[in-house]
């Protein structure tokens, strides 16, 4: 066992600076005695270069399990699955001498032109924050570190570097830190990995208030905090705010010039000691992880976990008259159309999300082994992603036989030349010219048509959507993901996925897209809190399919909710019940979401919110009673100016759906605020926030009646002018004659420092 206290008292300056560095591409650590950690890409498989000294990121990489992409695990819903990718990818780990894998990403799709949207989970926090605290447990209970990123904001590869992503602070806090802090507190990644973009100004890695105060004060994290590669602009200040490694390495002509800044004095060196300590706490923690390395894996064993991520992340978007599954007794000819039948997609290209599947089941061979000899198998190519000229030719043979079949399965989505990819945003969310027209076409001829989707996020379905009863969300599948939709479309198994993020009709539709991609170097998030599906709430747009959405072969009733008290108290947790029942004729398993609405609140809040959720299986016949448990934070929003969690004092629906645009039953409940809210007074705070304030009422009626004889503060319309307007406006309209005797800005200064001491606040003033 490492004695980190010897080993930090004797280390000289120069060695611990180079603890702060990463050794090579991919290690860190390595002075004297101390072992060196070996991190990899995730987040979807092991991606160990075949040359360690190289990053690998378009090819060279040993072949391992290629899981399906972070968009269909979160679409499963199931906090289970998560945790048991995690805890195959901590065997393959072991199996490549992998000390840490460098996944997951938590950031949130803010819009489905992210070009890094299939590596990240959801629009959603909650759904976010669970799954990915999930898949965190099942690599580091069996000895595999994670790094948790990219902290913070970073939600499109535009100018990826250099763009400042301009965020308030309440939308920052409740929607894009949500998941990144739910993971910190019940997961304890071994490392957190800052992002390229800069916050508000400020880069990553050097922005004091994520750094220092949120991450290590508030959430308590003392695990290591490491640069996204390439990304440092300036070690010291990335030091100051307690960045604790920059990857890649050794970069050694920055070492020098660090620990010149250090021995002058720009730092002190108990910031060094303190990186360091984190450093040799994880390299004790990767020591101690090899024990379970004697663990068995087994390869074939990590498919079949794949395959179950892609058949439960497989979403069912429609099914009009039941066109799926193929009933093999009615069904004797089927034709498969499309190239990604016989060339899959597995996963985004290029970057982390790279793997080198060591196996791969295709699509049009395991439909082919379930239909046997009692359906006849068809196929055609239909169009060719790379060669457009041919696809005139293609279709025409592909609607002839669709002619002759009793059902056609076309296999359509992004092409590779449409790359979904790291380092760039995509262009368009349409399927090409080519496939949509195609998908027409045939439709025309055969009214038994289904389409399935390979994609790494959303697509909007102009022109075609109507035309076909069926469409199948297969996303970009992994290494199993064969298998898994031949299973489906045979209905061997029933599709169980929900979407974890809204399909818009019109990329226009997206909250983002008035300020999207950014210019001048900065990206304004101007939607603030209504990201997603609740913006399509607020502005009552409907979706092309909403958050939460997928379908089933089976038939699903909810039957009754109820809660174990009608009031709390915001320090007290409410038990809500649901009870659900399988009323068709197959087994499956309904993903039960419970939402949260406020009646009133004193600042713009969204329709409603997911607070939380459960993945239910259920027999023919079957129900099951599940239980939710809320607490403070379910109803609380961000509070600026009181810099917290607020809980105002009201009435709460809980709405419990299979969707987001389909709620099924509620309830209300009401809920107290221990803690009165106590409102922050400056010069600009409005005449009706004082008024709306016990203290500040009383303060600001006996100013008003020294200040003029013209204010009757018993007179309507008298309020009604004033509320909207702050005190120094109220001065200057009706107290000229008052200011002759009376210095405005001390009264004025005297009344806040009153209101604030009443309320028990200190902040405020001019």
């Amino acid at each position: 066992m490492m004695e980190i206290d010897k080993i930090l008292s004797t280390l000289t300056l120069e060695e611990k600076v180079s603890l702060l560095f990463g050794k090579g591409m991919w290690e860190i650590g390595g002075v004297r005695d101390t072992p060196e950690v070996l991190m990899v890409d995730g987040p979807h498989g092991v991606r160990k270069p075949i040359d360690i000294n190289t990053t690998g990121i378009f090819e060279g990489n040993h072949a391992a399990t290629a899981f399906p992409i972070l968009s269909a695990l979160a679409a499963t819903w199931n906090v289970d699955i998560a945790r048991q990718v995690g805890n195959t990818l901590a065997n393959e780990c072991h199996h490549y001498d992998v000390h840490v894998l460098l996944a997951p990403g938590v950031n949130i799709k803010r819009t489905p032109l992210g070009g890094r949207n299939f590596e990240y989970l959801s629009e959603d926090p909650i759904l976010t924050g669970e799954i990915a605290s999930a898949y965190i447990n099942g690599l580091q209970e069996k000895g595999i570190g994670t790094s948790l990123k990219h902290y913070a904001a970073n939600n499109s590869e535009f100018e990826r570097m250099t763009i400042s992503s301009e965020v308030d602070e309440r939308t920052l806090r409740e929607i894009y830190l949500t998941a990144f802090e739910t993971v910190v507190k019940k997961s304890d990644p071994w490392l957190v990995m800052t992002s390229y973009n800069k916050v508000n100004g400020y880069r990553s890695e050097e922005n004091p208030l994520l750094m220092n105060q949120i991450l290590r004060k508030e959430w308590n994290y003392d695990g290591v905090t490491i640069s996204d590669w390439g990304a440092v602009s300036n070690r010291l200040k990335a030091l100051k705010a307690t960045l604790d490694i920059e990857m890649p390495g050794p970069s050694l002509s920055k070492q020098k010039q660090l620990v010149k800044q250090i021995e002058a004095g720009e730092v002190d060196e108990a910031i060094v000691d303190a990186s360091v300590r984190r450093i040799l706490e994880l390299m004790v923690k990767a020591m101690e992880g090899k024990k379970h390395a004697k663990d068995a894996y087994d390869f074939d064993h990590h498919h079949l976990v794949a395959k179950q991520v892609a058949v439960e992340g497989t979403v069912l978007l429609k099914n009009d008259r039941n066109v799926l599954p193929i009933n093999k007794e009615k069904t004797k000819s089927v034709l498969v159309i499309g190239r990604h039948a016989m060339h899959p997609r597995i996963s985004g290209k290029g970057g982390s999300a790279m793997v080198t599947p060591y196996r791969l089941d295709i699509p049009l061979e395991s439909m082919k082994e379930i239909a046997g000899e009692e359906v006849i198998i068809h196929y055609a190519e239909g169009y060719d992603d790379f060669d457009s000229d041919k696809n005139e030719m293609y279709q025409q043979q592909a609607i002839e036989l669709a002619k002759q079949v009793d059902a056609v399965i076309i296999f359509a989505g992004v092409p590779e030349k449409m790359e979904e990819a790291e380092g760039f945003d995509k262009v368009v969310t349409e399927l090409p010219e080519d496939q949509t027209g195609l998908i027409v076409s045939v439709a025309e001829v055969q009214p038994n048509t289904a389409v399935v989707l390979s994609n790494g996020s959303p697509l909007t379905m102009k022109g075609w959507i109507d035309r076909v009863p069926a469409i199948v969300e297969g996303w970009f599948s992994g290494q199993a993901g064969g298998s898994a939709i031949a299973d489906i479309l045979f209905g061997l198994a029933n599709p169980s996925g929900k979407l974890s993020e809204t399909f818009p009709e019109h990329i226009g539709h997206n909250p983002s897209h008035l300020s999207y991609p950014g210019e001048n170097g900065k990206v304004h998030y101007h939607e603030g809190v209504f990201v997603g599906y609740r913006y399509y709430d607020k502005k009552h747009i409907k979706p092309l399919f909403p958050f939460g959405h997928g379908l089933s072969y089976t038939e699903f009733t909810y039957e009754s909710i109820e809660v174990n008290k009608d009031a709390i108290h915001d320090d007290e947790t409410v038990e809500v019940s649901v009870t659900v029942r399988n009323n068709g004729a197959m087994a499956g398993m309904e993903v039960v979401q419970l939402y949260v609405h406020d009646y009133e609140s004193s600042v713009i809040r969204p329709v409603k919110e997911l607070k939380a959720f459960q993945k239910v299986h259920l027999q023919p016949g079957e129900a099951k009673t599940l239980t939710f448990t809320l607490a403070k934070r379910d109803f609380a929003f961000y509070d600026v100016a009181s810099q917290g969690w607020c809980v105002e004092t009201g009435l709460f629906d809980l709405l419990v759906g299979s969707s987001s645009a389909d709620i099924h039953l509620s309830t209300a409940i009401h809920v107290t605020s221990t803690e009165e809210r106590k409102p922050v007074f400056t010069k600009n705070s409005l005449t009706k926030e004082w008024l709306q304030d016990n203290n500040g009422k009383k303060i600001i009626m006996d100013f008003f009646t020294q200040l003029s004889d013209e204010l009757n503060m018993e007179d309507e319309y008298t309020l009604s002018f004033l509320k909207e307007c702050p005190i120094p406006a109220v001065i200057s309209l009706f107290g000229q004659k008052w200011m002759e005797t009376n210095d405005a800005d001390e009264v004025l200064k005297q009344l806040i420092d009153k209101v604030n001491q009443a309320n028990g606040s200190s902040k405020g003033g001019l």
